[in-house]
């Protein structure tokens, strides 16, 4: 199944690092967006608010998960890999 996957970045080392490692892990039908503050945070600022978004570099997924900062495992695309990140990483209802 594609996912949408929207990384919130800036300009530093650790949000390309962050960016990379979701490019290099996600398969060929999901869909990659970059939302750099920094350069554009006008038009990126609603979908910001929208998930709660506090630091960068923050992935969401699907618009129901959130990982904040530079993921510690390989990522990988799978059912079971975006079942264990909603596990653990989920957005709350509140912020929806």
């Amino acid at each position: 199944m594609p996912h949408r996957i929207e990384v919130f970045t800036g300009d530093c080392p650790l949000c390309r690092q962050a960016l990379d490692a979701v490019e290099a892990g996600k398969c060929g039908s999901c869909e990659l967006i970059e939302r750099n503050l920094a350069r554009d945070f006008t038009a990126n600022a609603d979908a910001a608010a929208r998930y709660g978004v506090r630091a960068v570099p923050t992935i969401v997924i699907d618009g129901r998960i959130r990982v904040e900062g530079k993921p510690e495992l390989p990522w990988v695309c799978s059912d079971a890999f975006y079942q264990m990140l909603e596990r653990r990483y989920p957005i709350l209802h509140s912020l929806e």
